[in-house]
C-alpha cells in the first residue's frame, strides 16, 4: 500500500495501523480508511511545514493511498483543532475528499437540467396521449343538447325543402284550357325557392360541419404527444456523462420501462391561449425537470433501485445495475476464513432477524391531478404481503414483525383499453354527419378518430404532477403492460427473493483470513463468494495491507425459517 503526501511518496509512522474498511449494507461511501489521523515525520513532516509557509493553513494538502488499483482521495485538513505539532513530527486529520465509488456523490448534484445546457441527447420519444375527463356526464348532456338542435334544425330544412318540391309540381302543371297553359311566373318563382333552399341547406351543412368539428376537439380533444425517454436510455447516457460506462443485464431484460416527465416547462405557451385542435407541441423535454420527482442521476437511481430491488456496484469505471442477487450467480470468488473468536477457538453467530418483515407494501404515488390513477388503474396501484408462521402454540408469543415499505416515486399511466359509453353515444352522431357530408361531397372522418384513440396513454388533463413510469412499445403501452407494471408483478420479478424464506441466513462477524491486495481487489468487485464451500455474502471487510490479514463480517444460508413461515397475499 502506498502512501502519498501532496504526489510525493511517504511512510507515515502510523501505516501498520491503517487498513481499507469496504461496507456492502447500502452504504455509498463503500471504501474509507480505518484512521482518520496520520502521525508524520521526517520528509513527510518538512512537505506540511513547507506548505504552510508557501500556501499557508486555509488550503488543505491532497492526500493518496494506492494500492492494485484502489485509489482513496483524502486530504490533509490543516486547521482541525485536534492537530498537533512536535518538533520532530506532527499528527494531523484526514478527511475523504474523493473515493473510487464518487459515483454516486456527482449524481446526486448532477441534473438532467444541467446536462441538457451541457449539450447531452437524450433518444426520447413521442407517447402519444389523449385527455378524458371525469365530467362526463356533462358532456353528454351538452353532447345530447347539440345533437337535438342539429337534427330538428337539418330535419326541418328538409321539410321546407320537400314542401317547395311539391308546390313547384303544382306551378309546373299545366292548367286547364285549349291549348293548355302553365303559369311561367310561379315555376319562375318556383326554382328560385328550391335554389336558395338548396343554398340554405347547403350553408347549413357547411355551418354543421365546422361546428361539428369545433365541438369535436372540445369534447374528443386529439391525440397529442409527450416527449418519454427509457430507463436504460437515461441511466447510459448519465454514467457516460460522468465518465463511467454503464452495462445492466437487468434493464436489457426489460427494455421497454419507460419514464415519462410532468408537463411543465418553462417559456411555453399557456393552454388557455390554444384552440384545442392546434394544441399538438409536446409540454415536456423528455427526460426529468426540477418539477419531477427525480430531478437528478442520483435521486432516479434510487428510484430504480427502489423498484427493481437493485444495487449499483463500479468495477474499472464501469456502473453495474442488476437485481441485488445477481452477483452471487456470477461470483468467481472462494476464501476459507479461520474461526472467530480466535483464543477461545470456537464459532460464534447470530441470525440476521433485522431482514425479516411481518409486512411487505409495495406501492406507487397516487397522483390527484391526474383522476385516472385514482379510478380503475388504482388496483394496480399496490401489492401487500404478510410472514405468517406455520405452525403457532401460543399465538401472544409470535414475535414477526417489521415493515418494509417499498415506495416507487412514480405513477402509475393509465391506458385507453376501449371507447365509453358518452363516445359510443357521440361515435352514432359523427358516423351520421361523417354519411351526411359524404352524401354532399367532402366528406368528414370523425368516427374513424374516435377509434383511433384506444391504445394511447389517459390523462384527465394537459397538467399532472407526478412522473410517470410506463412500459411502452413504440411509444404505447401494449394490452399486457400490467404484467409488467403492477405492483403485483414487481413483486414477482424483482422483490419475491426478499422473503425471508428467500432470505434467512446467519451472520458472521469478524472472522479473520489471510488475504493479499489482489484478492481484496476482487471482492470488492463483487462481495459473493464461496466460504468453505457454501456461497456467502460478504456484509464487511477490514484488510490492513502491511499485517497481511483482513477481518470480514459475512452471511450464510442457515434455512431456520423453512417450513416455519410462509407468505400471504393481502390484496389479491
Amino acid at each position: 500500500m502506498r502512501h502519498l503526501l501532496n504526489g510525493i511518496e511517504i511512510a507515515p509512522r502510523n501505516r501498520n495501523d491503517i487498513g481499507v474498511v469496504s461496507m456492502f449494507e447500502g452504504n455509498p461511501d463503500e471504501l474509507a480508511l480505518n484512521v482518520d489521523s496520520l502521525v508524520l515525520s521526517r520528509e513527510a513532516y518538512d512537505i506540511i511545514k513547507q506548505h504552510i509557509q508557501s500556501i499557508g493553513l486555509f488550503e488543505g494538502i491532497p492526500y493518496q493511498v494506492e494500492a492494485s488499483g484502489i485509489v482513496l482521495d483524502y486530504y490533509v485538513d490543516l486547521v482541525d483543532p485536534s492537530n498537533t505539532f512536535r518538533s520532530y513530527e506532527c499528527e494531523v486529520k484526514i478527511k475523504r475528499r474523493k473515493a473510487i465509488d464518487n459515483f454516486r456523490d456527482n449524481a446526486s448534484g448532477t441534473s438532467f437540467e444541467l446536462m441538457l445546457k451541457k449539450g447531452v441527447e437524450f433518444p426520447t420519444f413521442n407517447v402519444p396521449y389523449v385527455i378524458i375527463k371525469d365530467n362526463q356526464v356533462e358532456l353528454a348532456l351538452i353532447t345530447g343538447i347539440t345533437l337535438y338542435m342539429m337534427t330538428t334544425a337539418l330535419i326541418a330544412s328538409i321539410k321546407d325543402l320537400v314542401t317547395t318540391l311539391s308546390q313547384g309540381i303544382q306551378a309546373s302543371t299545366p292548367n286547364a284550357g285549349v291549348p293548355p297553359s302553365i303559369d311561367v311566373g310561379d315555376v319562375i318563382a318556383y326554382i328560385i325557392n328550391v335554389t336558395a333552399q338548396v343554398v340554405y341547406i347547403a350553408a347549413q351543412l357547411l355551418a354543421i360541419v365546422q361546428m361539428a368539428t369545433k365541438f369535436f376537439a372540445l369534447v374528443f380533444p386529439p391525440v397529442r404527444n409527450l416527449l418519454g425517454c427509457k430507463l436504460q436510455d437515461l441511466l447510459q447516457k448519465s454514467c457516460e456523462y460522468l465518465g463511467y460506462e454503464f452495462q445492466s443485464s437487468l434493464l436489457t431484460q426489460y427494455p421497454n420501462y419507460t419514464l415519462l416527465p410532468v408537463p411543465l416547462v418553462r417559456q411555453r405557451k399557456s393552454i388557455f391561449d390554444w384552440v384545442p385542435e392546434d394544441l399538438t407541441s409536446q409540454f415536456n423535454k423528455g427526460v426529468p425537470s426540477s418539477s419531477d420527482t427525480t430531478p437528478t442521476i442520483g435521486t432516479l437511481l434510487d428510484a430504480v433501485e427502489t423498484t427493481m430491488n437493485a444495487k449499483t456496484r463500479i468495477v474499472n469505471g464501469v456502473v453495474r445495475f442488476e437485481r441485488r442477487d445477481w452477483w452471487q450467480n456470477v461470483t468467481p470468488n472462494s476464501i476459507v476464513p479461520a474461526l472467530n473468536i480466535q483464543s477461545d477457538r470456537t464459532d460464534e453467530f447470530s441470525y440476521n432477524t433485522e431482514d425479516v418483515w411481518k409486512r411487505y407494501y409495495i406501492h406507487y404515488n397516487l397522483d390527484p391531478s391526474d383522476i385516472h390513477t385514482l379510478d380503475k388503474i388504482y388496483d394496480y396501484h399496490d401489492a401487500e404481503y404478510s410472514t405468517e408462521p406455520n405452525n403457532v402454540v401460543n399465538e401472544d408469543l409470535v414475535c414477526i414483525k417489521g415493515l418494509n415499505d417499498v415506495n416507487i416515486p412514480f405513477a402509475l399511466g393509465a391506458r385507453k383499453e376501449n371507447l365509453n359509453w358518452l363516445e359510443k353515444l357521440v361515435k352514432e352522431m359523427f358516423v351520421f354527419i361523417d354519411f351526411v357530408t359524404g352524401v354532399f361531397g367532402g366528406g368528414t372522418n370523425f368516427a374513424a378518430k374516435i377509434e383511433n384513440r384506444i391504445g394511447v396513454l389517459m390523462i384527465s388533463q394537459n397538467y399532472f404532477t407526478t412522473t410517470k413510469l410506463l412500459y411502452c412499445v413504440n411509444g404505447k403501452q401494449q394490452p399486457d403492460f400490467l404484467d409488467y407494471m403492477s405492483a403485483r408483478a414487481i413483486w414477482g420479478k424483482f422483490h419475491y427473493i426478499n422473503q425471508i424464506q428467500l432470505n434467512d441466513y446467519d451472520i458472521k462477524n469478524e472472522a479473520r483470513i489471510q488475504m493479499t491486495q489482489s484478492d481484496f481487489v476482487t471482492l470488492l468487485n463483487n462481495n459473493f463468494a464461496e466460504i468453505n464451500g457454501v456461497m456467502c455474502e460478504i456484509l464487511r471487510i477490514e484488510w490492513i495491507d502491511e499485517k497481511s490479514f483482513a477481518q470480514i463480517t459475512y452471511k450464510q444460508r442457515n434455512n431456520y425459517s423453512t417450513g416455519k413461515v410462509s407468505t400471504l397475499t393481502i390484496n389479491d
